[in-house]
């Protein structure tokens, strides 16, 4: 079994003509969210051993708040190719991963996370079958189980979505 946390960057500054998307950071409530994101992860077994992030400024925020005070520390794995990849390219570079990790997050952009979890969820744990349908909002988070043994195996409906955190709610 492996374990794939699917986690939405924290809320960020506005798109602007002066601004790179590249390059927004994260706003004041934004980093209030990833807080307590990081709390219930602290929270979540299995714990994350490693976080795929894409190279954008908000994710690399959103990361280095969610690792902070992580027991054990997770290996974070920055990667440009993450930035705007697609639902069919995370899967790719997913099963590509070392199998010695056993639960992995991706912290990363919309469309491509929400359609990533579409792809892979089979079927819900109780309670979550609606969770793919409403929208997936920054500092949002889903907890999928993988029925595979090694992350070469990760294909559509292979997963139960078994958590979700929103971020909204306190």
């Amino acid at each position: 079994m492996k374990y794939l946390y699917i986690i939405r960057h924290a809320k960020a500054e506005a798109s602007t003509s002066q601004i790179n998307d590249h390059d927004r950071k994260l706003t004041n409530k934004g980093i209030e969210r990833a807080k307590n994101l990081n709390s219930w992860l602290k929270n979540k077994t299995p714990h994350i051993e490693g976080l795929l992030t894409s190279s954008s400024l908000r994710t690399l925020q959103t990361t280095d708040i969610i690792c902070n005070g992580m027991i054990p520390p997770i290996k974070k794995i920055v990667d440009k190719k993450l930035y705007a990849a697609s639902e069919e390219n995370l899967i790719d570079y997913i099963s590509f991963l070392d199998d010695n990790l056993t639960t992995i997050g991706i912290v990363g952009h919309q469309p491509s996370l929400q359609e990533l979890a579409f792809i892979l969820v089979a079927s819900y744990a109780e309670g979550y079958d609606k969770v793919l349908n409403s929208n997936f909002s920054t500092s949002n988070a889903i907890l999928i189980l993988l029925n595979i043994k090694r992350w070469d195996q990760i294909a559509p409906r292979v997963g139960i979505l078994a958590d979700y955190f929103d971020s909204k709610i306190k």
